[in-house]
Formats: C-alpha cells, structure tokens, sequence
C-alpha cells in the first residue's frame, strides 16, 4: 500500500472529496451562467472541459485508488481493465493538454494577436482545438487499450507508466510484447505529457506575465481597476503553472525512479505523487474560476444559497 497509515488515507479521501465537489461546483455555476446569460463565453468552454475532465479521473480513478488502499480487494477482469486502463490513459493526457490550452488561450488574449471577426468563430476555434485534443488522445490512448493484463493476488508492478501505484489497481497492469517496447512507451509517454507541458506552461505562462507587465505600466496611469484586474490575472496564471510544475514533476520523478531504480524512496514518492495529483484535480479549475470574474461571483452566489437557504 502507498498509504501507509490510516490518516495519510483520511487525507488523500479528503482530497478526492474535495475534487469531487469543486469541479461540480464549477459545472454547475457555468451551466447557470450560460443559461443566465444565454451563451457561453470562449474560455468557459475550456473551463467546463477541464473540470468535466478532472471529475471523470476523480471518478474512475482516484475513488478506487481510495477504496482499493481501504483494504477492499477488487480484482477486474480483462476485458474491464482494458477499458480501465484506456480510460486512465485517455483522461490524463486530456486534463494535461486543457490545462496547456487553456493558459495558451490566455496568453493569445492577452498578447492580442487573437483576432477573430466573431465571437461565434472564436467559439468554433475553441471548440475544433478541444475536439482534436481529445480525439488525438483517443488514439493515443489506444495501446492502453491493447496491451492491457489483468493479475491475481499481490503482485507487483513490473513497469508504470500512467499509474503510480506498486499493486496494480484494480489487478490491471500492463503487458507489453518485451520490457524494451514498455521502456520505449514509458519514456514517450512522460516526455509527450508530463517533460514537454511542464516546459510548455513555464514559457507561456512566464510570456504572458511579461506582456501583462507592459500594458501595465502603458495604462498605468488611467486604467487603474485595469491595472487591478490584471495583475489579479497574472498572479493566478503563476499560481497555476506552479501548481501544475508541481504536481506533474512529482509524477514524473516518481515514475522514472520506479522504472529506473526502485530503491527506498520510491513508496513515498508514490504517496506524494498521488496527493499531488489529488490536489491539482481538485484545486486547478478552482483556481482558475478565481480569476474569472464573472464566474467568481457567480460560485460565490451558489455557496451563499447552498449555506444559507
């Protein structure tokens, strides 16, 4: 087991809990902003698609991790962990590369080369650049689908790639056709999704900072609740690279010394890695809807009828 007291597990249940709630409470308060105000803006569709996407990996990922490290054995069989594992693989790349969309969208905006003639076709781009990312991570996820194994009893992962759990959970594992092709997968598998988007959101986020300091200080002067709002901007935009930094370069350190070494560190390199991941499905669309204005006040709006209704 990764958690190695009852408390670590409280506390990773508090989180899948937390993740739960608050990408629901993000769907809900967009879903009654676009029906208040009778469409739905560019950037909320980004949103909506993160927080969708992190809820289905808390669903079918983290609250079995929880009740499978509760001590409740379940063991799938092979045509069930073939769709398991395709799903893990599928929705984790997804929620890695909305969360790159969706800071690069920002940076368009705020860098204003995003010239679209309509508000109709910046939706249509939005929504072609989302279709192709889930669709490429379909087919991507597709040898999860392939070379996916079920196994009985407490054996121990011969290679990790998405997961980062010793036991195999739910008894899926991978079977490769030799540990050569699954080292080859392994390391295109974390420089595509975990190396690159870590680079990829420290440049963009780091240029977008640099344009927002220089139309502060051109409008400094006459716009000063401009200045406001975009260093509000410009300090949740840090606030979530860092998030992401830090949850993604927890997995990959983990998963490479698992493959690569195994030595003692390795259980609560794990352990921290799944908190980690924990943490930035439950907070990111969060901290993101803390940015949006209208959507902050709306969020606030819903928890003030949830609490005192």
């Amino acid at each position: 087991m990764e958690f190695k007291s009852s408390a670590q597990l409280i506390i990773y249940g508090i989180l899948v809990f937390l993740g739960i709630l608050g990408n629901i409470l993000v769907l809900v308060t967009i879903l009654a902003t676009t029906l208040e105000n009778h469409g739905l803006a560019a950037s909320d569709i980004i949103l909506t698609n993160l927080a969708a996407v992190n809820l289905l990996i808390a669903t079918f990922r983290n609250i079995l991790l929880f009740v499978t490290e509760s001590g409740v054995n379940i063991l799938l069989p092979l045509n069930w962990c073939r769709v398991f594992m395709f799903l893990w693989v599928w929705l984790r790349s997804v929620s890695v590369w909305v969360t790159f969309f969706l800071s690069y969208f920002h940076f368009l905006k705020i860098k204003q080369h995003f010239h679209l003639s309509t508000k109709m076709k910046e939706i249509i781009y939005v929504l072609t650049i989302l279709f192709a990312v889930w669709f490429v991570n379909f087919l991507y996820a597709i040898p999860a689908f392939i070379y996916s194994r079920t196994v009985s009893g407490n054996e121990t992962r011969t290679l990790m790639v998405v997961s980062t759990t010793l036991e195999p959970l739910l008894g899926c594992d991978w079977k490769f056709p030799n540990h050569e092709s699954g080292i080859v997968f392994e390391k295109f598998t974390l420089v595509l999704h975990e190396g690159m988007p870590i680079v990829l959101m420290i440049g963009t986020n780091l240029s977008t900072v640099f344009y927002l300091n220089q139309h502060i200080r051109a409008i400094a002067d006459e716009h000063l609740h401009s200045v406001h709002m975009e260093r509000t901007a410009a300090k949740l935009i840090m606030a979530l690279v860092t998030l992401f930094v830090l949850c993604s370069g927890t997995h990959l350190v983990a998963v490479i010394y698992y493959n690569h070494n195994g030595g003692p560190p390795t259980a609560s390199l794990l352990t921290l890695a799944n908190y980690c991941a924990s943490v930035f499905i439950g907070f990111s669309p969060l901290l993101l809807a803390g940015g949006h204005s209208k959507l902050r006040n709306k969020v606030c709006k819903v928890m003030h009828i949830k609490i005192y209704s």
